[in-house]
């Protein structure tokens, strides 16, 4: 059997263990409640989780007469899970880990099928489309990242504006803090004129 047609055939068993397997990445109780929870509205990241890999897999290998797949569409079915993980507590590498962790599910999987007569090539070609997919996820969530703070700066340059000029408080201290410097400038232009 050649590892086309077994990453084809043996779908269901693999998806399975890499849905379980990122699921795990999450908080022990976290965890356990994506698993069990089957409702998109109660449990919006394990639905996600579920969706968008086995998605991904299906684009990567349902069809082994096609060897490349389509990256324009894995990256478009990778978008909304990637900002899921971008608002998260993962550092970048845990982020992107899940597309590592199919690489090891497929290995476990084929070391137990007696019958795969796959190659170097194959396997190298196996391993170079995850990687691309890793960097493309690596994209996505640097750039739901970079929005991320960009919308945190945003709402402080917000408020301070709002702070200092509509009326709070605090704005009538900040002109008195202003006029006194104004007053104390004089002093030291004169004192340092008597040096």
């Amino acid at each position: 059997m050649q590892l086309a047609q077994f990453l084809a055939e043996n779908k269901g068993e693999i998806q399975d263990h890499w849905i379980s397997r990122v699921l795990d990445s999450y908080a022990e109780d976290a965890a356990a409640i994506f698993k069990r929870e089957q409702d998109r509205f109660a449990n919006p990241v394990g639905y996600s989780t579920r969706q968008t890999l086995t998605t991904v897999y299906s684009l990567l290998f349902d069809r082994p007469d096609q060897p490349e797949p389509d990256l324009q569409q894995l990256r478009a079915e990778m978008e909304t899970f990637i900002k899921i993980r971008a608002v998260q507590t993962f550092t970048p590498a845990s982020a992107v880990a899940f597309i590592y962790d199919l690489k090891a599910v497929v290995r476990e999987a084929a070391a137990k099928q007696r019958d795969l007569a796959a190659t170097t090539a194959d396997w190298e070609h196996f391993h170079d489309t995850l990687d691309q997919l890793a960097l493309i996820v690596f994209d996505l969530y640097v750039a739901c990242r970079e929005r991320l703070f960009q919308t945190k700066i945003n709402e402080i340059k917000s408020m301070n504006y709002m702070h200092t000029q509509h009326g709070c408080s605090a704005a009538g201290q900040v002109d008195k803090t202003t006029q006194l410097m104004a007053d104390v400038q004089p002093l030291h232009t004169h004192s340092n004129e008597a040096r």
